[in-house]
């Protein structure tokens, strides 16, 4: 990445509305755009408050600055309208990512119309993509979405992220060490971070990575994958039934138990 892409980035820590007013009111008038996951997935499932994402939408719209929602994970995940939806907050634009394509390579980005009226062939931004609108993955994107729609998926993943809730609640409440759950409908996170799960980037100590080490291969001996990285989320899907549920609490527990 060129240094001068680097020079004019800035970089917010999560959840410290105080670093966000103290940036707006330095450098306000030349923040061209806030790009924030509202619900941040890449470095464990980081729960922001309303009240911070409602303060960027607050500080970008005083300064004149774009707030762009990075939708990839959560777009069309969490609701139908993704966590814009969930939280109530309108985003200037937001990116989505391979469902919009059933699961083939795909990305796409999508705002007001007054911004998105700026790109070509219609304005004077050029934008353009190899695969752009490829038929075969918009046609199974399309498909996807309709199923999704027709059959309420959102309220499915969201019943099945519960019932995985009351199932795995009690028995890592007997865990021979911290695990803290997180969830944000059909996307759920085991944290072993020992101070409770963080809302912002905080590393695991080497003992709290061995820890999941441990975890993560006696959950694999008993038939179940977990992604092999401890700051990764989990996903749910509706492929996914009771009994699967119910599979990966008792194999949580079995784990748990010979990890003692």
């Amino acid at each position: 990445m060129p240094e001068a892409f680097t020079a004019c980035t800035r970089v917010l820590p999560l959840d410290d509305e105080a670093a966000a007013r103290a940036l707006f009111a330095r450098e306000g008038a030349r923040i061209a755009a806030l790009i924030i996951e509202p619900v941040p997935a890449n470095h464990g499932l980081l729960l922001q408050r309303r009240e911070f994402l409602a303060l960027l939408r607050e500080l970008t719209r005083a300064h004149g600055a774009l707030l762009i929602f990075d939708e990839v994970i959560s777009g069309f995940r969490l609701a139908r309208g993704g966590a814009a939806a969930l939280t109530g907050l309108t985003p200037d634009l937001a990116t989505f990512g391979k469902v919009i394509g059933g699961g083939m390579p795909v990305g796409a980005f999508g705002g007001a119309r007054a911004i998105m009226a700026r790109l070509a062939p219609e304005g004077d931004t050029y934008q353009a993509g190899t695969l752009s609108g490829n038929p075969v993955a918009m046609a199974a994107g399309l498909a996807t979405l309709t199923l999704l729609e027709r059959g309420d998926g959102w309220s499915a993943l969201e019943r099945s992220g519960a019932q995985l809730e009351a199932l795995v609640r009690p028995v890592i409440a007997r865990a021979p060490f911290p695990i803290h759950w997180v969830r944000q409908g059909s996307l759920f996170w085991l944290s072993l971070h020992g101070g409770g799960a963080p809302r912002t980037a905080a590393a695991l100590t080497p003992e709290e990575s061995a820890r999941f080490a441990r975890l993560f291969h006696a959950l694999l001996a008993r038939g179940v994958y977990l992604p092999p990285s401890a700051y990764e989320a989990c996903f749910l899907s509706l492929a996914h039934t009771s009994a699967d549920l119910a599979r990966f609490s008792g194999a949580l527990a079995d784990a748990l138990a010979g990890l003692a």
